[in-house]
């Protein structure tokens, strides 16, 4: 049990992490979604990455207003997927609890 919840724990954490081409080849919608999941996931590393990455590029194709857009749903997105993963986990813990007694 002690080591299905820590696989869910470091499946959650990794989900994150799971990004690794180089930033200049994400389009600007892609990049502001890419902030949005990073500040959703508690992904502070590669954040600094991200904001040097708008600094390069100035202008987005994309107004400001849609890519605040696109950062609040990739943010929210994966506040719900760590919540359903929390979730999922406690079921599981639920039901071992009941199996064990």
């Amino acid at each position: 049990m002690k080591k299905l919840l820590l696989t869910g724990v470091a499946v959650i954490l990794l989900a994150g992490c799971a990004q690794s081409r180089p930033l200049s080849s994400y389009n600007d919608i892609d990049l502001c979604t890419l902030k949005g999941r990073s500040i959703g996931y508690g992904d502070i590393k590669i954040m600094p990455r991200i904001l040097a990455e708008f600094t390069r590029r100035g202008t987005l194709s994309i107004s400001e207003a849609d890519c605040e857009t696109y950062i609040q749903t990739a943010k929210q997105n994966a506040q719900i997927d760590i919540q359903n993963n929390r979730d999922v986990l406690n079921q599981l813990a639920r039901s071992e609890e009941k199996k064990s007694r």
